[in-house]
């Protein structure tokens, strides 16, 4: 077991980072809140408690993206035994509920800190731990967000002092998607701000008058729901993102990564995000560095055989490292 800290001190060349829910979990430790642990959004949303599909989130943990895939795959199974079926519509207009209802559930979750005005001792907290976040941040040349939520869009944009560069461009009044080799920071999965527009994209704008949480509770309103890849399985997701230009181009940038690519946060359950590890793996980079907090030996190996498996597949052999990244200060 190598520890993270000790690994990015000791990394030389070009750096990429891959972020995952442990991102945000790490702001509700340093802040300490409870916003980013998915096993409470299911209180957030407007789900009927002992319903069937209230049911099989709790089944699942409250993984909304693993109760996903199991409709998914139920459906798949009725339409080939019976196309017609009436229960495999039912069981689509269930998966519409569920990406909706996750969308609305992840909006409520936003730590008060960051969307309302704090008093001065609050917000000089605030301000430090954004500022230590952009410095953690700065040790990269790439950073991919897997998450939806809003957390990584405050931090750059804090006090109108932009980091790095996300390919979007103002055009008529619009953040339009424009390919710039570069961009630093990519949302391969969409995000809460990031809506379709045909097959390219198109970013929420924001301002004090009208910030950004406030227009997507209002586009939600209206029935406009943000673009945010939550189908279940890797080729599922890697499926979605290959329809949309936008998201394929940030996926396609982790495969042109060099040097080393680190993961924070990231747990690569249930084959949910192996189109992630693939992408990593076929890189030019010399070696993953695959942070989780503090791992069981469990964890461990489950970890070692998730790159072992992807590995096989892709018939690569790069280099795996798992870093405890207990101790890691990014707030």
């Amino acid at each position: 077991m190598t520890d993270f800290n000790k690994e990015l001190k000791e990394c030389d060349g070009e750096k990429s980072i891959i972020l995952g829910n442990g991102f945000g979990i790490s702001y509700d430790i340093a802040a300490g809140e409870d916003n980013f642990n998915w096993s409470t959004l299911l209180d957030l949303c407007d789900i009927e408690e002992g319903s069937r599909i209230h049911s099989l989130l709790s089944e699942c943990y409250y993984d909304f993206e693993l109760a996903h895939q199991k409709i998914n795959n139920a459906i798949e199974v009725i339409k080939l035994y019976e196309p017609e079926s009436t229960l495999a519509q039912e069981l689509e207009k269930q998966i519409q509920l569920l990406r909706e209802q996750l969308v609305i559930a992840v909006s409520n979750s936003h730590p008060s800190a960051l969307t309302t005005n704090c008093n001065p001792p609050e917000a000089e907290k605030r301000k430090k731990r954004i500022e230590k976040c952009r410095g953690f941040l700065s040790n990269f040349q790439n950073v991919f967000s897997l998450n939806y939520d809003l957390l990584l869009y405050w931090v750059r944009c804090f006090e109108n002092i932009y980091l790095g560069g996300d390919s979007f461009d103002k055009l008529d009044e619009e953040l339009v998607f424009v390919p710039d080799e570069d961009a630093n920071f990519f949302f391969p999965h969409g995000a809460l701000f990031l809506y379709r527009d045909g097959v390219g994209a198109t970013k929420s704008r924001s301002s004090k008058d009208n910030p950004i949480l406030a227009r997507l509770e209002n586009n939600i309103r209206n029935g406009i729901f943000p673009m945010c890849i939550s189908e279940g399985t890797g080729a599922q997701k890697l499926e979605a993102i290959k329809n949309n230009y936008y998201l394929h181009f940030s996926y396609n940038r982790i495969k042109e990564c060099k040097g080393s690519i680190f993961t924070f946060g990231c747990s690569f359950l249930d084959s949910k995000d192996d189109h992630i590890i693939q992408a990593m793996l076929l890189s030019p980079a010399e070696k993953i560095i695959v942070g989780e907090f503090n791992p069981s030996k469990k964890n461990y190996h489950r970890l070692e055989l998730a790159f072992e498996h992807c590995q096989a597949q892709l018939k690569t052999k790069k280099e795996i490292i798992i870093s405890d990244t207990n101790g890691v200060e990014v707030w």
